[in-house]
């Protein structure tokens, strides 16, 4: 990896060239040799999203936990309906990895009908029938506090709100498991503390990893992880 002199601090938030701080997007573009920005052409849309939402969600000292992604990063520019529902797909599992064992099963059937879909054609009707099912995934009342609660739900709606009659089947389905995961979690059913954002922020850089690794499964890409000498000189360059 080259690493230019004179990096910027890893910090949060978007920057300007010149701030002297950069967020872990901006040092993928920097890297990659690109035009600064927080959303680089190598890297995909899906994953630099999930790297720029943990990147600011995550304490000084955590940070750091991103350095080792960078370079996985970098080539992840392929792109199909294929591979976008089976990301989503594997952020419904990671949501249903945290539900509780006896609820889990109001997910998993919702994650094997998105996969049955990776394998079949379909048209608009079953597009606006998964967006109906979605919309129509109940919440039951539950005990979480509210930022925990209020977490799921907003999640649930925001993939609500991508689900447009634009997608193919496989994307539809895919993000319906999605909004049903985060509708169950909000129902009282997660056990983990959604609501602590920097506790949060560490487990979704192991998310983030498992993504690139589902990246790399549906499109073969041969990606050689960094080794140890790699991550801890560019670890060392970005203090």
């Amino acid at each position: 990896m080259n690493v230019p002199e004179a990096l910027p601090t890893l910090s949060a938030g978007s920057h300007d060239a010149d701030h002297g701080e950069a967020c872990v997007m901006e040092y993928v573009a920097l890297l990659a040799g690109e035009a600064w920005s927080d959303r680089p052409e190598c890297t995909h849309p899906m994953l630099a999203h999930e790297a720029r939402t943990t990147n600011d969600l995550l304490r000084d000292g955590d940070r750091p936990r991103l350095v080792p992604l960078i370079g996985r990063l970098f080539g992840t520019t392929e792109d199909s309906p294929e591979l976008r529902a089976s990301l989503r797909i594997e952020q419904a599992r990671q949501v249903t990895a945290l539900l509780e064992p006896g609820a889990r099963s109001r997910v998993t059937g919702a994650i094997d009908e998105a996969e049955a879909w990776l394998s079949r054609e379909g048209d608009s009707t079953d597009v606006r029938r998964a967006i109906d099912e979605a919309m129509a995934c109940p919440r039951q009342p539950g005990d979480l506090d509210a930022a925990h609660t209020s977490f799921h739900l907003n999640a649930s709606r925001v993939f609500a709100f991508v689900m447009t009659p634009d997608l193919e089947p496989a994307e539809a389905y895919a993000a319906k498991a999605l909004v049903v995961a985060h509708r169950v979690a909000a129902s009282g059913e997660c056990r983990a503390d959604c609501g602590n954002e920097p506790a949060r922020a560490r487990r979704m850089v192991k998310d983030l990893t498992r993504l690139i690794d589902v990246y790399d499964e549906v499109t073969g890409r041969d990606a050689t992880p960094p080794t140890q000498v790699t991550v801890s000189e560019l670890a060392q360059s970005l203090h």
